[in-house]
Order: C-alpha cells, then sequence, then structure tokens
C-alpha cells in the first residue's frame, strides 16, 4: 500500500497553523512530535525545542496533512513551502520510487534507518518538486 501526503513547512508557525486546519477539518493529531522530543546532535535554543518537528492530521482514509517548522536557516528557503509526503509499507516499493524520483534529480537525504521509520529519506525530483519517503515495513 502507498498513501500520498502533503508535507507543509512553516518558518516557525506550524502549530498555529495545525491548530487552524484542525478547527476547519476537525478529526485529532496522528502525531505531534517537538525537536525536544527527538534525538538530535545539534544543541537547540530554548524557542527551537518546542517547535514542530512533525505533524499528522488524519483527513481521511490514507491522506494525512503533515507538517514541520524549519529551523535551519540555510533550509529557510524550503519554508512555506510543501513537500509531497509517501508513505510505504515494503522495502521494494520504497527503493523503486526513491531511486525513481532521485533520477536526474538531487538527494536530500539518502534513504536510512530513522527513529520514526524503517527507512526515510528525500530528493528533490527533476522538476524541482520536494518528496520524503518513509516506509514502515509490514504496517498498514
Amino acid at each position: 500500500m502507498i498513501e500520498v501526503s502533503p508535507y507543509l513547512q512553516f518558518n516557525g508557525d506550524c502549530e498555529v497553523a495545525f491548530a487552524f486546519y484542525k478547527s476547519v477539518f476537525g478529526g485529532e493529531f496522528e502525531f505531534l512530535y517537538r525537536y525536544k522530543d527527538v534525538p538530535t546532535e545539534k544543541p537547540l535554543s530554548e524557542w527551537e525545542k518546542e517547535k514542530i518537528m512533525h505533524i499528522s492530521l488524519p483527513l481521511m482514509k490514507g491522506v494525512n496533512l503533515l507538517g514541520m517548522d524549519v529551523l535551519d536557516v540555510a533550509e529557510k528557503s524550503i519554508a512555506n513551502r510543501i513537500t509531497i509526503g509517501i508513505r510505504t509499507n515494503n522495502e521494494e516499493d520504497t527503493l523503486r520510487i526513491f531511486n525513481a524520483l532521485a533520477t536526474d534529480g538531487d538527494i536530500i537525504q539518502p534513504l536510512q534507518k530513522a527513529f520514526f521509520a524503517d527507512l526515510f529519506g528525500s530528493v528533490t525530483d527533476k522538476f524541482g518538486f520536494n518528496w520524503s519517503i518513509n516506509c514502515n515495513i509490514g504496517k498498514q
């Protein structure tokens, strides 16, 4: 099974935006991680620790609105943009999709094990669109 979800990137106001989206669409957050809740080697300010690392608001079966705050100054150019999130449940689909999207594009983060996924990676395709691929093997 493959799911596709829009992934919104914010310049510090993800929490406010998702509170608004929740009021519009209803439902409950499936995930809400703050930067303080996840392993990191980078020292974070108190402000950064409270920002959203990942949030998910289910809209309908197989479709989630995802979001995050962009903290890195070098990555601020992606704030207030969209990434298309792909969620898979097997390594074969994950590798096929990741490699196809990376062809003539740029790998932002190679596929690798993450604390939240069996495999995670991100690419910018040859048309300039950002994609993140999240694989949790065997999970629907």
